[in-house]
């Protein structure tokens, strides 16, 4: 009986192995992970970057904006007094 005992466990260096197997399959799995981790922090800092000219982006297109519609309240007022002025023409 204990040689059929014998026959169904694997012996110390069979354990050995399997457990040498499990040990290269973590340390492969680990390098992959880092190895993610590495090209997310890559893509997450060009984002950021990304993120930060958009920024900029939208600043200035507000800036410009305010000009533009600055402009354009100065040139309605320039075009009611140049209107202003040619009614008073047309009335003498």
């Amino acid at each position: 009986m204990s040689d059929t005992k014998q026959q169904w466990e694997p012996s110390g260096l069979e354990r050995f192995s399997h457990l040498e197997d499990k040990i290269f399959r973590t340390v492969e799995e680990f390098k992959t992970v880092r190895k993610d981790n590495e090209t997310l922090r890559a893509e997450n800092a060009r984002l950021k970057e990304q993120m930060e000219e958009l920024r900029m982006s939208e600043a200035e297109a507000r800036q410009n904006m305010e000009n533009f519609q600055k402009e354009r309240e100065e040139l309605r007022e320039r075009v009611e007094k140049t209107l202003t002025l040619l009614a008073t023409l047309e009335a003498r």
